[in-house]
């Protein structure tokens, strides 16, 4: 098949939602529960930890674990970045496939047809319809966030730009400018946000597992900082703060939000997750232990030191970190059983002495019965996709690149004030360096281990001059000694920060242009 991952597009890829084998692209899409069949199928196409597992790898969240038996250490962990590597093919051939589900529900969703029952109605047609387009412009953003060598500008290359279905026999297709892609990825938000409007739309927890009218609106604030166009980058964040009824969650809210699932406070679009995902080794919290978080749990990689100091620099106790920092994610990222090394930087066996266990995905704030296990078929942290938090911050850069900078401090006290549980003192920033270094020291702790770092040192830390940054105790000590894991082996200039074309597409397409270092 030409395009390979492009394509994923051709009848049978159609067909297994279905009979495979024995209806045809017509008949299976015929009704409006047909389409939202296809659209479950697109999320079932996007609903993968890959994204987050590798990013926290080949950036700085972690450190290698004390049951490491190699993951990573001759890949990922070294800044190995190859057409074969795992992220670059997850991103391509998940998106790609989800892709052409979306598509097939545009291209039907006026062919179906329309009745009075459940699931069938006029109603149903356009909420699938605005899920596909959503679902569109998002995974096209995904491509031309981490495929550009330079999102903000038009000319540079991104993706495949898929907007139909291919033939599986059709020649491949080349890439197209981000400039063409903005501009598919606008058409289309637009599209979702006016279809919502038509049924009416809110923001309930069921909501939320779909992709909704303020995820749509929240992915066009992100769009457009991407592109570098914070006018109205600003506009649509606070069209979410303002228009959304969601709020930022409480610490207690905070903490069942990535222990329990139990609530969504806070959450604009979350994937749900199963007990078929977790059997099957796709849970989130299994990418960085092999049985369950906590320091029994056979940890595979470790909160990095450097992130670890960040928010517990006096180095107490994990075990009381819900009570002695005020800082939720300190408890939420660091897991109770993990210890600490009194002198961590002269310890003679450091991978052995200071294991600073994960929390975040499926981990428990006190003890050491947490709801995620691996061997059970039962609790699996949903994926979230976007949360409210994520619209301050985009306030944040907006608001320093038009030089307001007390006005980017007063949105980052925002998320300071419901992460501390009380009123912080309003940050000052000297210069726009120190605001901009401010804003991705916030994103590093908001949203670590949710797959956000490579992108945001991508597009921030030039601007913050901030890179890559690990404790030397992750790879330099007698115990954990890793040279190639230091990160002056990728700064902020390599041509890593875009990823390459993976080499089955190469393979498969003699159209398609590779990215350059590879």
């Amino acid at each position: 098949m030409t395009g390979l991952f492009l394509v994923a597009s051709c009848s049978e890829d159609l067909l297994e939602p279905y009979n495979p084998g024995s209806l045809t692209q017509d008949e299976a899409l015929t009704n409006v529960s047909d389409l939202t069949l296809m659209v479950n199928g697109a999320y079932a196409n996007m609903n993968s930890r890959s994204e987050s597992e590798f990013v926290s790898i080949f950036t700085d969240e972690v450190g290698i674990g004390f049951a490491n038996g190699g993951q990573g250490l001759s890949a990922e962990w070294i800044f190995q970045m190859i057409p074969n590597s795992n992220l670059p093919t997850a991103i391509w051939t998940q998106s790609y496939a989800s892709l052409a589900r979306a598509n097939r529900v545009i291209l039907y969703a006026d062919k179906v047809t329309v009745g009075t029952g459940t699931g069938e109605t006029e109603t149903d047609r356009k909420k699938a319809l605005a899920q596909a387009y959503a679902l569109r412009a998002y995974n096209h953003l995904r491509i031309l966030a981490y495929f550009s060598t330079n999102p903000k500008d038009d000319s540079a290359l991104a993706g495949i730009l898929s907007t139909r279905i291919y033939a599986y026999d059709e020649p491949g297709q080349q890439r197209t400018t981000n400039g063409e892609f903005y501009k598919l990825i606008f058409e289309d938000l637009d599209k979702s946000i006016d279809l919502y409007n038509q049924i009416g739309a809110g923001l309930s927890a069921a909501d939320k597992l779909q992709a909704n009218k303020f995820f749509a609106m929240g992915l066009k604030a992100r769009a457009y900082a991407y592109r570098g166009d914070y006018p109205n980058a600003l506009i649509w964040a606070n069209n979410v703060i303002a228009q959304s009824g969601a709020v930022l969650a409480t610490k207690a809210q905070y903490r069942n939000t990535f222990f329990t699932d139990t609530d969504v406070t806070e959450v604009l679009f979350k994937l749900k997750r199963n007990a078929i995902s977790n059997s099957q080794g796709y849970n989130l919290h299994n990418a960085w232990c092999s049985v369950r978080p906590r320091l029994t749990g056979s940890p595979i990689y470790e909160v990095g030191r450097s992130l670890h100091n960040r928010l517990n620099p006096s180095n107490l106790d994990p075990a009381t970190l819900s009570t002695t920092v005020a800082d939720v994610r300190a408890n939420v990222l660091i897991a109770p059983s993990s210890i600490l090394a009194a002198n961590y930087v002269n310890t003679q066996d450091y991978r052995n002495d200071d294991i600073i266990v994960i929390n975040k995905h499926g981990g428990v704030a006190t003890g050491a019965t947490t709801p995620a296990v691996t061997s059970s078929n039962g609790f699996n942290n949903d994926i979230k996709i976007m949360r409210l938090s994520e619209m301050y911050l985009i306030r944040a850069e907006a608001l320093v690149a038009a030089n307001n900078r007390p006005g980017a401090a007063a949105a980052i006290k925002v998320i300071r004030d419901a992460r501390y549980g009380s009123a912080q003192i309003l940050p000052t920033y000297a210069t726009a360096t120190d605001a901009w270094a401010a804003i991705l020291n916030e994103r590093r702790l908001e949203f670590a281990f949710e797959g956000y770092r490579f992108l945001d040192l991508k597009r921030l830390g030039t601007l913050a001059n901030v890179g890559i940054d690990r404790d030397a105790a992750d790879y330099s000590s007698a115990s954990a000694n890793f040279p190639a894991a230091n990160p002056v082996n990728l700064p902020l200039n390599s041509y890593k920060w875009a990823l390459p074309i993976p080499q089955a597409e190469i393979n498969a397409n003699p159209n398609i242009t590779q990215n350059p270092g590879y």
